[in-house]
């Protein structure tokens, strides 16, 4: 009896091992966006100017916009108001459901007649999720890993 006892321990030792490599996942798709008025205002930071609240992130799924929401994270819009020494911007957290040949598409409407579109390029290797490139209604706005994914935009 000690012996089938001791068998199956090892045994269950033995396949509880395993020798995957599979120790992280990286998710890395923040863009940080600054918007400025025509006179290098920030629009987060005027009278009637931007308001957070305002915002509403659509993903682009299967040909059709759908308002983003996921009420158990931190950014439940898919965005999120960071005040800085250099002033407030928005990090925006695309969508990373590809529309075609690795890149997302993610809608920013500020209001029913003010709207714009951020396209990703996507890296989903090796349990990895990174942008790569961010066009900004169609204007290549950053690219790779040369300068921090941050850029201003005009309104």
């Amino acid at each position: 009896m000690k012996k089938i006892i001791l068998l199956l321990i090892i045994g269950i030792s033995l396949t509880a091992c395993s020798n995957k490599n599979d120790c992280c996942v990286n998710i890395d798709t923040g863009i940080s966006v600054k918007y400025l008025n025509e006179g290098g205002e920030n629009l987060f930071e005027i009278d009637n100017g931007y308001n957070e609240s305002d915002i509403t992130i659509y993903h682009k799924i299967n040909g059709e916009w759908n308002e983003y929401y996921e009420g158990n994270l931190d950014s439940p819009k898919g965005i999120t108001l960071v005040d800085s020494e250099d002033g407030k911007y928005i990090v925006i957290f695309p969508s990373t459901t590809f529309v075609g040949n690795n890149n997302s598409e993610t809608k920013i409407e500020f209001s029913d007649s003010d709207s714009d579109i951020i396209k990703t390029e996507i890296d989903k290797s090796n349990s990895n999720t990174i942008v790569t490139k961010v066009w900004y209604n169609d204007v290549l706005e950053w690219e790779a890993y040369e300068t921090e994914r941050m850029f201003e935009i005009i309104k």
